[in-house]
């Protein structure tokens, strides 16, 4: 036995050494943590949980920055809507905060004229709120027949209001002086108050815009809310048939 291992002591030390490399890879392997991790769970705020043995932590995931902010309610907003166009008498005031108005008495309907005037609804929805209108002024645009020619009025003048614009609340009607005869003259009006101090008593008929509009027959009106920034466009032909104005 003695002489067995003699000779064969070389290989025995491989086979021990191979066993002692074999035993310390399995001492080390048995004292590394087991863990879980579920880190990359693709649930948003799901847990997140890991640990080694006896010890668990959870944390919860961080929201998604759109999940993060507040819902923002909608804009609300004035729902304006061209409602047609009607023939009224109309005064010019000499007082400035009354301006273009419904003739009031006796002695203004006998200096009152014939006017064509547009009218714009502030329309309830059923599918949203309505907000009021405030401080709308009104531009116009008038198209000659010719295609080519314009002419643009910066303000349009606001049946009895007392400034250059107007309020319109949620339903109610406003209406837009676009049109005047005078001496059998057809001409339109441009509004220039600004802050209602202005004194047209030395010119009844500061409010002209120009001698007249012959040969134009389209106009397109645009209607800005200042205080949300609501707009309307419409375009209107209008045309005289006698005595009576005429729209589409």
């Amino acid at each position: 036995m003695v002489a067995w291992l003699q000779q064969h002591y070389e290989i025995l030390g491989v086979a021990f050494a191979a066993v002692g490399v074999v035993l310390a890879w399995l001492q080390l392997r048995k004292k590394e943590p087991r863990t879980t991790s579920l880190a990359h769970s693709p649930v948003e705020r799901s847990a997140i949980i890991s640990g080694s043995h006896n010890q668990v932590h959870i944390n919860t995931g961080v929201p998604s920055a759109a999940k993060a902010e507040t819902a923002k309610p909608p804009r609300v907003s004035p729902n304006l809507v061209y409602v047609g166009a009607k023939r009224r008498p109309i005064y010019v005031s000499e007082w400035p905060r009354e301006g273009i108005c419904d003739p009031r008495s006796q002695e203004q309907r006998n200096h009152s004229f014939d006017a064509l005037v547009l009218r714009f609804e502030n329309r309830v929805a059923s599918d949203r709120k309505i907000a009021r209108a405030l401080n709308v002024i009104a531009k116009l645009k008038f198209l000659h027949k010719n295609g080519a020619t314009f002419r643009e009025v910066d303000y349009g003048v606001w049946l009895n209001s007392p400034c250059n614009s107007t309020d319109i609340g949620i339903g109610d009607t406003r209406e837009l002086v676009l049109l005047g005869v005078l001496d059998d003259q057809v001409v339109t009006f441009e509004d220039k108050r600004i802050d209602g101090t202005l004194d047209f008593s030395a010119a009844p008929f500061s409010y002209l815009e120009s001698p007249g509009i012959e040969g134009y027959d389209r106009v397109e009106i645009v209607l800005i809310d200042q205080n949300t920034q609501a707009s309307l466009t419409t375009k209107v032909k209008f045309w005289r048939q006698g005595s009576d104005f005429c729209t589409s």
